[in-house]
């Protein structure tokens, strides 16, 4: 069995506002859709274990550019392997459901992770090499005796078609697109020898068993594994390429695409207490109701407190704003200025509230830890100045530096925004009909796509092509041999099966599995789980032990994606299924 981990890269960087106190101007915000937080690369001594290799040597493969087309030029795609578990034979499997009768022994099936939009390097250490923890992957081609694959997305990390940079033409931008890439996967699967091996079709006598026993998706199953981004390309693969793909686990996967994702931040809302609720809906209003007014001292008064308060770090430490003058802070835009408010969300996803907003509420409502919370909220109880300043201070006292985010990476970034600019959207504007909105009205559609259309002034089509991929079924697909998972409060719930928006189809997760290559029965369930109180991908790998990445095991706790629960919960239940659906493989 292969098991194809395809650490699909998961990294819609959050906004970040820079002060440059060389030229003493400010810097423009960039606003970007959130969606996963690329790994950082730990340090390279790694425990062995299982007596697992620790060193996994990168893999190429000459990948078509275009596999549509006439273009004949190919580029070097990178991918790992990890034949730690790898047997030859393995178990028999009878037939027990509705499917062909007949017994079938085959070689395990093999996993692959997609690491999507992100360089996926860092992720191996995690995913293949189990560092300070399990990983879903290498449990799974433990169990099942697999082939572990971790794949890395074109346009990204050393998988470059062309160089990455703000030269890029559209000419080559065209072949970043969701069908091209799903494409690899399927010439990857159908072309896939283990490069030590001369041939998948050499002498069964051979003693290497990936020799002897072929690993085409024709002769054992492939199963795939992907979180976020990487989860759409998971569910879409066995939709579209049956053949290829045949079971996968799609982790947070939002595969309803659409441009206007102001559902973002709704689980954001409903997690707040509900004086710390009522006191940033306060303030978001009162900011952009005195931005859009013509009192010019009034504005360039809280433009510097604004940029002030974001600049500034915990202990009253002011070092960060140096040189910020109201002049300085009235050449910011009402945008840039007003996204500050944003600033304690920018981890929301990843550690949600207990770990990334309490703190914040906390500094809020008690106004620094001198007063105590009252129930209805500071500006309730005092006055909206009073709230603005426990609110700013709360954003100055919070050490954001220190939770671990996104690494600088252009080029991520800029084939990220190229995705979404072209296809996925996701444009996470402010909604100022909700009346609960904690997001600023200024990021509004028109600002996203500015965005891009400054970004890549030619190619692009006027508005995301969100039909490419929701073309797929969206929030109404209903494949078979997929399992869906997701967190009860992670901001891409909206767009996924368990999305409870008001505009979705309100399907609900069933843990009962599907006879083997049958669509769930009944259209308004799926086979999967929501985890309670979790939030983005938190079931993909486990942390047992803190790592130099995460030296507070209280921040990679409970309210975390390296919790244990959501972890053996959809590795337990997958396993289940597995269990139901591998025996009806007729590939051997």
């Amino acid at each position: 069995m292969l098991f194809v981990f395809l650490p699909l890269l998961s990294c819609v960087v959050g906004a970040v506002w820079s002060f440059a106190k060389a030229e003493q101007t400010p810097l423009q915000r960039f606003h970007a859709p959130r969606l996963g937080t690329a790994e950082i690369l730990p340090p390279p001594t790694l425990e062995n274990r299982d007596n697992m290799p620790v060193a996994n040597a990168a893999k190429f493969i000459e990948m078509p550019v275009d596999h549509f087309g006439h273009e004949t030029a190919t580029f070097q795609n990178r991918y790992w392997v990890n034949s730690t578990y790898w047997q030859p034979g393995g178990p028999v499997f009878r037939q027990s459901t509705p499917c062909p009768r007949f017994s079938v022994s085959y070689p395990v099936a093999h996993k692959v992770f997609d690491s999507g939009e992100q360089n996926a390097e860092p992720l191996l250490p995690y995913y293949l090499q189990e560092y300070h923890g399990l990983s879903a992957t290498m449990r799974l081609a433990k169990r099942y005796k697999g082939l572990a694959i971790l794949w890395e997305h074109r346009f990204y990390g050393a998988s470059l078609p062309f160089p990455v940079d703000e030269n890029t033409t559209a000419d080559q931008w065209q072949f970043l697109t969701t069908e091209q890439a799903l494409e690899d996967i399927v010439f990857f699967a159908n072309s896939f020898v283990e490069p030590n091996s001369p041939s998948s079709n050499a002498a069964a006598s051979t003693s290497d068993p990936l020799v002897a026993f072929p690993v085409h998706p024709s002769k054992i199953p492939w199963v795939m594994l992907g979180g976020s981004y990487p989860g759409i390309r998971s569910a879409l693969m066995r939709i579209r390429n049956p053949e290829v793909i045949y079971a996968s686990w799609a982790s947070s996967a939002p595969v309803q695409a659409q441009v206007d994702m102001s559902s973002y931040y709704k689980a954001a809302e409903r997690s707040l207490t509900r004086n710390c609720s009522a006191d940033w809906v306060a303030v978001t209003k009162y900011v952009d109701d005195t931005l859009n007014s013509n009192d010019e001292t009034a504005i360039v008064n809280l433009k510097f407190d604004l940029l002030k308060a974001h600049l500034s770090g915990p202990g009253g430490n002011t070092t960060g704003a140096a040189g910020l003058t109201k002049q300085i802070a009235n050449q910011a835009s009402d945008v840039d200025v007003a996204s500050v408010l944003m600033d304690p969300l920018n981890f929301y996803q990843y550690y949600g509230f207990q770990a990334s907003l309490l703190p914040f509420c906390n500094f809020l409502e008690t106004q620094n830890n001198t007063a105590a919370p009252v129930e209805a909220g500071v500006v309730s109880q005092f006055g909206i100045n009073v709230g603005l300043k426990s609110f700013l201070t709360a954003i100055s006292e919070i050490d954001y530096a220190a939770i671990p985010g996104n690494p600088d990476d252009p080029v991520q970034d800029r084939s990220w925004m190229w995705q979404y600019c072209s296809e996925y959207g996701f444009y996470q504007r402010g909604d100022p009909e909700n009346p609960l909105s904690i997001e600023t009205a200024f990021l509004s559609l028109q600002l996203f796509q500015q965005q891009c259309n400054e970004a890549f002034p030619e190619g692009l089509p006027p508005s995301p092509q969100v039909g490419n991929v929701n073309k797929y079924g969206g929030w109404n697909m209903n494949p078979s041999n997929v399992m869906f998972a997701n967190g009860e409060f992670d901001p891409w719930r909206t767009m996924g099966l368990a999305s409870i928006e008001s505009n979705a189809p309100q399907r609900t997760p069933s843990p009962a599995v599907p006879a083997c290559n049958t669509s769930p029965s009944n259209p308004s369930s799926f086979f999967g789980i929501t985890y309670d109180n979790m939030v983005h991908v938190s079931d993909m790998r486990v942390l047992l032990t803190p790592d130099a990445n995460h030296s507070d095991f209280k921040t990679v706790g409970f309210y975390s994606p390296v919790s244990q629960q959501p972890f053996y919960a959809g590795l337990g239940l997958f396993e289940l299924a597995l269990d139901e659906w591998l025996p009806c493989f007729g590939g051997a």
